[in-house]
């Protein structure tokens, strides 16, 4: 694992990524991220120790309504942030009855 594969170094490419404040970007750990936007929330988290990969779940309404990744570079992972961004969350409801 390299120094660029932490949360922590992620961080500011995340933010500039998605043109927000690097203080809306909140280290949760070492492993996981979170980014509060006005409507939505990413959480991104590292997964593996010797060849990190992220993933990266888009929570609306305080529910999870969409999960990508696996990504293999932290470039990938700020692609698909930047994306999700301005991007029309949709939701799927399901029920019983």
């Amino acid at each position: 694992m390299t120094e660029d594969d932490d949360a922590a170094a992620i961080r500011p490419r995340l933010a500039a990524a998605l043109g927000v404040p690097a203080a809306r970007v909140v280290d949760e750990s070492a492993d996981r991220l979170r980014v509060r936007l006005p409507d939505r929330t990413l959480l991104v988290e590292r997964h593996g120790a010797d060849r990190p990969r992220w993933s990266l779940a888009l929570r609306a309404d305080g529910e999870t309504v969409s999960k990508f990744g696996l990504f293999e570079t932290p470039a990938a992972l700020c692609e698909r942030a930047a994306a999700l961004r301005d991007a029309d969350v949709g939701y799927t409801v399901c029920c019983d009855g």
